[in-house]
């Protein structure tokens, strides 16, 4: 992506599929602007301290005591953007080895499983180790190598039995990794690579790992204690922090919910350091999750303060947010750009969504998105936001409103988290400051249904 300069560039610059990382041109550190949330609180849940300047991980006392947290907050909060900034604040000598693993890019997102993530991460693992020519012990190596030949004769003789295709396993793998290192990295890559195959050897891969999970388990361990030990020693980290993100891009919520709930006994038995991203219909569950692990809620930016007051430094941080993307003098004044902030709601993804509208309204003629384009682009938008509400939902609303009005904290219910998960409503600081999607209340239904029986 690029900034765009011209009219006929702004649909590529304001790309709301694509996350960006602090090394990208267009990222922007909305550090301090989300309520309660503090990038300290993180830092303290992965023990992580700051003493010289440098972000330090002592391993000594946390030898037992590995970390599992999980980043919740709504979609297109910006959290796949976060955990890129913790995967390059933290990875150096004195802290972690990170191994990001973004299971939306690799695996197949139509019915992946934990067994598949697990599989996944550990072949991410031995990616990174190659690059860095990590030195891992060949007994280790070996007896991984010598469990997962065991495995694959097991895949095989069930799909023998079913008249399926077995899983070819060779030496070769595709990064051209020489030893022992590089035919476990093998074995994982046809691994994930026959999950995301037929249907009948994904089934036999997931069941033969499943059916030997605690075994599985010890040698997994075995093998994160043995490269944290030997990192340390090469002076290339202190642990390895696996950073799992993209789980809410799989395609149902059943899969979501048996990925995290159904599977929480085999996560809990994994003893490594790990970040979560938590799909937000699973939120609901914080107090059953937060028997083994940690949760911290990753809202949006608060742009209109409880009392009504805008938060000017977020005004401020999202026109940095915009300007990076779209040149200045492609809108017709500063005015137009603060009403796509404003009815962002502190979305940034939302922003991008506006400032998208904004530009098919516009007359390429005049070259510029004017403030009469962004008020269509925004009745556009807040008219399809409620064009599938059911009536029960704007009884919700209506009841949301009153409360708002009286400055009342909004707790939990069940109704007002499917419109949570449906973007109807947007949550801020600790949960308790809800507030209707702004670009709702300008359409027509929520001015009938809800404004207008006030």
């Amino acid at each position: 992506m690029k900034k765009a300069t011209r009219m006929d560039e702004i649909d590529a610059a304001v790309n709301k599929f694509e996350p960006v990382t602090p090394n990208d041109e267009f990222y922007v550190d909305f550090k301090n602007l989300r309520g309660d949330f503090q990038e300290r609180d993180v830092m303290r849940i992965l023990n992580v301290t700051k003493p010289d300047g440098h972000y330090r991980f002592n391993y000594q006392p946390n030898r037992s005591n590995k970390t599992l947290l999980f980043l919740a907050g709504m979609r297109g909060s910006g959290k796949t953007s976060e955990l890129a900034k913790y995967a390059q604040l933290l990875h150096s000598p004195g802290c972690f080895f990170v191994v990001t693993c973004n299971v939306d890019e690799e695996l197949d997102m139509d019915n992946v499983q934990y067994m598949d993530i697990l599989v996944f991460q550990l072949e991410k693992l031995l990616q990174k180790a190659a690059e860095v020519d990590l030195s891992i012990s060949d007994d280790i190596l070996d007896s991984m190598n010598e469990w997962f030949q065991e495995r694959v004769k097991e895949i095989n003789r069930s799909l023998k039995a079913e008249g399926s295709a077995e899983l070819e396993v060779g030496n070769e793998n595709p990064f051209s990794v020489a030893g022992l290192l590089g035919k476990l990295l093998g074995v994982t890559t046809k691994l994930k690579l026959g999950l995301s195959g037929s249907y009948e050897r994904a089934v036999a891969i997931r069941t033969t790992i499943k059916n030997r999970f605690p075994d599985f388990s010890i040698k997994f361990n075995t093998f994160i204690e043995q490269t944290n030990e030997q990192l340390r020693r090469e002076g290339k980290g202190q642990e390895v922090l696996f950073i799992v993100d993209g789980l809410e891009k799989t395609m149902s919520a059943t899969t979501r919910r048996a990925i995290i709930m159904d599977e929480s006994n085999r996560i809990r038995q994994i003893k490594a350091n790990t970040i979560f991203t938590l799909p937000i219909e699973l939120m609901k569950e914080e107090q059953h999750i937060r028997n083994f692990s940690e949760i911290i809620t990753f809202p949006f930016i608060k742009i209109i303060d409880r009392d009504g007051s805008t938060v000017q430094e977020a005004i401020e941080r999202f026109e940095e947010f915009i300007c990076k993307r779209v040149a200045p003098e492609l809108f017709d004044s500063l005015e137009t750009i603060h009403l796509a902030i404003r009815y962002s709601g502190g979305s940034p993804r939302q922003l991008l969504r506006i400032i998208e509208q904004a530009g098919w309204q516009a007359d390429t003629a005049v070259g510029q998105i004017t403030n009469e384009n962004m008020r269509r682009a925004i009745d556009k938008l807040g008219n399809a936001t409620a064009r599938y509400l059911e009536p029960t939902d704007f009884d919700i609303l209506k009841s949301l409103k009153t409360d708002l009005d009286a400055g009342n904290p909004i707790g939990f219910n069940s109704s007002i988290q499917n419109l949570l998960e449906k973007e109807i409503i947007f949550e801020y600081n600790d949960g308790t400051y809800k507030r209707v999607n702004p670009l709702l209340e300008v359409s027509r239904l929520y001015q009938h249904r809800v404004v207008g029986e006030a």
